[in-house]
């Protein structure tokens, strides 16, 4: 800060001359405040004059505005003459008394103990007993109490009141609460330091919590008859950014503690799951009443696979990718690629809009990306290669390829050239040998692409040759 910009504090010393050596006390103070830290001291011994009016000093001193601070020197004297009304102590008690009283802003007139009792008990006058004081009368403590002294004079608060932050609007609308999901991971990140075993209960919670929320994107169908539905989708998405950034964080303190669970995820997906078809007790629904849902769910598989992938966690890999998850009405088992969607109502919305996106799916996923757009893509493609190396009836078509079509690098794929990496990680392309894998890539298949553009999802052998595998240690 421009040390010029700083206004020069003034105060005023008010004590007693109980005895020669407290005066010396109250003068080195004094010096101290004025040579030290460049506080200007006003002071009987410096400013008052043989011939002026001691009462009319102390008056002026304690009523003038251009007096900062009035610091009271309490000590046995300056006690007893205030409370007594005796001596120039008394004097000026009854002067700065009416003006402590009428101090609105309790901040001109300092008590600064400078002595106690045999007890411990301050010598505080009776007029400002009730005010906060500060502690100069313990050698140990005096260096810090003199800190908070300087602080005071100078306005400068060692701790000082944050501004206020955005009023919490999901309380007056309709804006999805996550401030459990969020206090819950503000839980976790506390137990990942002081307390780990905690965290498996904790992901727990957060798993309920955040399905608890997703309730409150529930589309009504009394909403419907007033609205487009594409514009009650596009809303519900939105809605739903402060929960996948929750998700994103939820993941990444599972995954610092090592306590990720491949059976936890896979909960996750299905009970997001219910909320992408008609609930019970509905009569009837819109057939894209329920579009922001699978996008939700898509997203938030990806972003489970974006991070796994990025902190090399193979194995749960693994078990996501065999994983058979129990979808509601439809009584059946279904791998991934349940969770990846057509959205009508988003295509039907570029069309509406003239928005002319190739996907308008895939912008919104990069629209809400930050920091993880390229390596989201590479998870995307990666589940889109995984996935039909397990021969799955459907392909994972991974939408996000077409925004990384010419730099796209998949590291996990490159780096099958090392036998060593490749051996470890047989089981995240469900093989169980070399050879079967080099078969997979080979054998891969023709590539996806949407209708509208000629450009195709890469293929695993554009990243690795097949003859390349295992072929360093």
């Amino acid at each position: 800060m421009n040390k010029k910009a700083i206004k020069r504090p003034k105060v005023f010393i008010s004590y007693c001359w109980t005895s020669e050596q407290h005066e010396e006390w109250v003068l080195d103070l004094a010096i101290r405040l004025s040579e030290g830290d460049g506080i200007e001291v006003i002071l009987d011994k410096w400013d008052l004059k043989e011939g002026q009016d001691k009462y009319a000093f102390m008056e002026s001193m304690v009523t003038s505005k251009e007096i900062d601070r009035v610091l009271i020197i309490c000590d046995s004297g300056y006690q007893n003459k205030a409370d007594n009304r005796t001596g120039g102590v008394g004097d000026e008690t009854q002067i700065i008394t009416p003006n402590v009283y009428s101090d609105t802003k309790q901040e001109k007139f300092i008590p600064i103990i400078a002595e106690r009792d045999e007890k411990g008990n301050a010598f505080i006058p009776a007029y400002v007993k009730n005010r906060i004081y500060i502690e100069l009368s313990n050698e140990e403590t005096f260096e810090e109490n003199y800190e908070k002294l300087i602080r005071n004079i100078m306005k400068a608060p060692k701790y000082k009141k944050p501004p206020l932050g955005e009023l919490p609007l999901y309380l007056f609308d309709e804006e999805i609460n996550h401030f459990k999901t969020k206090n819950i991971i503000r839980k976790m990140r506390n137990a990942l330091e002081k307390n780990p075993s905690r965290i498996s209960f904790l992901s727990e919670e957060f798993i309920e919590a955040f399905v608890e929320s997703l309730k409150g994107l529930q589309i009504q169908n009394e909403k419907i008859e007033n609205n487009q539905i594409d514009d009650l989708i596009k809303e519900g998405i939105d809605k739903s950014l402060p929960l996948k950034d929750d998700f994103i964080n939820y993941l990444k303190v599972l995954i610092e503690a090592d306590k990720v669970d491949s059976d936890a995820l896979a909960e996750l997906f299905e009970r997001i799951y219910v909320f992408t078809e008609i609930q019970k007790g509905m009569d009837h629904c819109h057939p894209e009443q329920f579009d922001h849902f699978k996008f939700i769910l898509h997203e938030i598989v990806i972003y489970t696979f974006t991070l796994l992938f990025k902190y090399k966690m193979y194995s749960i890999i693994a078990d996501l990718l065999d994983m058979e998850y129990n979808l509601s009405f439809r009584g059946s088992s279904e791998n991934l690629t349940a969770f990846r969607f057509y959205i009508t109502s988003l295509d039907k919305r570029n069309k509406k809009l003239k928005l002319n996106r190739v996907s308008y799916h895939s912008e919104l996923l990069m629209q809400r990306s930050n920091d993880l757009r390229d390596e989201l893509i590479v998870a995307d493609v990666l589940l889109f290669h995984l996935l039909r190396m397990r021969s799955v009836n459907f392909d994972w078509f991974p939408i996000t390829y077409i925004h990384n079509l010419f730099h796209l690098n998949i590291k996990f794929l490159s780096k099958l050239k090392s036998e060593k990496f490749a051996r470890k990680n047989l089981s995240v392309f469900g093989v169980d040998t070399i050879e079967e894998l080099k078969n997979k890539i080979k054998n891969f298949g023709r590539p996806v692409s949407f209708q509208s553009t000629f450009d195709s999802a890469p293929i695993p052998s554009q990243f690795i040759k097949p003859e390349d595998i295992a072929t360093k240690p």
